[in-house]
């Protein structure tokens, strides 16, 4: 039987969820749940990284020691357009910068994933200074950005400029996510879990769905893709519940 990647919880769905008063209780839940690795989000109140000093990244790499939670990176998603408009270049460049240093610390502590995971704008002229400047950094720290433009646009920056799938975006462009992953190969810096009907994104493992689960495993496999996959329930009508089925369904599958 073949043996499917572990997965990591993208905490970016769960804004809002479970009645948290704290993002941190997310991760509590995370691990009482059965995942053992997390996804942290950048924007997320609690977790942004203006919001953690020295000794707050130092908390926070314990509490995952502590429940027994990989990372597998970071998440920041900042809309693609703001890379290339004068009027939010400058803040979304300092934005990115300190998920980047956010990454490479909590990693350093953690000897987690150094990766974080973005859209970048498909129009890469006017954005280019933006994208140069993040690439320098993330060279710089030793992160990969995970860029989940697709199709993936050659970025011509830097090493640290790799692909990042998520193939509910795949499937509801009409394109084939096991293919993409086994095309990608050693470029794919994320692969995520996520599905997709005819009319918008569902639950993986769902009938509704149109991922085809396996062929994307034999694909990652494959592309020799030796991370977690990065389960995604970001715009379904309840990510927690949803998150709980997916990592039984792919466990049992």
């Amino acid at each position: 039987m073949l043996e499917r990647p572990p997965l990591s919880l993208a905490l970016a769905a769960l804004r809002g969820a479970n009645n948290a008063t704290h993002p941190r209780q997310h991760l509590e839940w995370a691990a009482a749940g059965g995942f053992r690795s997390v996804t942290l989000d950048a924007a997320t109140p609690g977790f942004r990284p203006r919001e953690l000093d020295r000794s707050g990244r130092r908390d926070l790499a314990a509490l995952l020691r502590r429940l027994e939670l990989g990372l597998m990176g970071v998440d920041l998603w900042i809309p693609p357009t703001h890379f290339g408009d004068p009027e939010h270049a400058e803040r979304a460049v300092e934005a990115t910068l300190a998920a980047i240093d956010l990454t490479a610390d909590l990693a350093g502590l953690n000897e987690g994933q150094r990766v974080l995971s973005l859209t970048f704008p498909r129009d890469r002229e006017e954005a280019s200074a933006a994208i140069g400047t993040i690439a320098g950094h993330a060279d710089s720290r030793s992160v990969e950005i995970a860029d989940h433009t697709w199709p993936p646009v050659e970025s011509g920056a830097a090493e640290s400029v790799r692909v990042g799938l998520d193939p509910a975006v795949l499937l509801l462009a009409g394109d084939n996510p096991a293919k993409a992953a086994a095309h990608t190969g050693d470029r794919l810096a994320v692969a995520r879990l996520s599905d997709a009907s005819d009319i918008g994104r569902v639950a993986p493992g769902g009938r509704d769905g149109r991922l085809n689960d396996l062929a994307y495993v034999i694909a990652l496999e494959t592309a020799k893709y030796r991370r977690p996959v990065v389960l995604d329930t970001r715009g379904l009508a309840a990510p927690a519940e949803a998150s709980l089925k997916c990592l039984a369904w792919w466990s049992g599958a």
